[in-house]
């Protein structure tokens, strides 16, 4: 196993804010290199390497040459991306809400990776909203590049989690190089946060890929 995508049980009772979620993963896997970062819905990737654990960058997407190192992406809805190399010890978290889709964050992890010398690259998308709850307006639809569906409240919705797979396999991946786990956060809050649903009480749920991260409770991945 890689990483985990972990249920709201993990974060329970913390705010959800970088400094929270770091200090909650320190104290279950003390000795561990946590990186998290303070997500801006940016297209910005940084490289774990060169940050000390205990940095918080602003950035939605991490990547690591050092497979101890836990990289952490923290969602209430966006879609969490955990890729992996299979022929180097290379790893990468992306937190892609459709800001960051919009400005293929996706994909541009892909090619950092690929630029740092892996070939085999596989991903995971996580638990987030999905189209059955995903109500927007044209001007995100447009912005996605996403041709939006019509529910049966007459409202336009997207699928985040179809956008992230087609920038995976525009940039090159195999459909059986990415795995997708998970249901709606907005339809299952007994499991997941949800902004959409919960709004300023939402905590964060929290993708890790690294170290010993894939032993937490939750959705395995790799």
């Amino acid at each position: 196993m890689r990483g985990v995508f972990c249920t709201k049980d993990l974060t329970s009772g913390i705010d959800g804010k970088p400094a929270s979620v770091l200090d909650r993963l320190s104290r279950i896997m003390p000795g561990s290199d946590i990186f998290c970062m303070d997500q801006v819905h940016s297209d910005r990737i940084v490289l774990a390497d060169e940050a000390a654990p205990q940095d918080v960058p602003q950035a939605d997407g991490i990547i690591s040459r050092n497979p101890d190192h836990v990289l952490c992406v923290r969602t209430a809805d966006c879609v969490p991306v955990l890729l992996w190399a299979n022929d180097m010890p290379l790893n990468a978290a992306v937190h892609a809400g459709w800001r960051g889709l919009a400005l293929r964050i996706v994909a541009k992890c892909v090619r950092m990776m690929r630029s740092l010398g892996a070939e085999d690259i596989r991903a995971a998308i996580g638990p987030s909203i999905g189209p059955c709850c995903y109500v927007v307006g044209r001007d995100v639809a447009d912005a996605l590049g996403a041709e939006p569906r019509i529910n049966g409240s007459g409202s336009l919705v997207v699928d985040l989690r179809a956008v992230a797979r087609s920038q995976l396999t525009g940039a090159g991946l195999e459909e059986d190089a990415i795995e997708s786990r998970g249901p709606c956060t907005a339809c299952r809050t007994d499991r997941y946060f949800s902004y959409r649903r919960q709004g300023q009480l939402a905590g964060r749920n929290v993708s890790l890929i690294g170290g010993k991260s894939w032993s937490l409770p939750g959705l395995q991945v790799g």
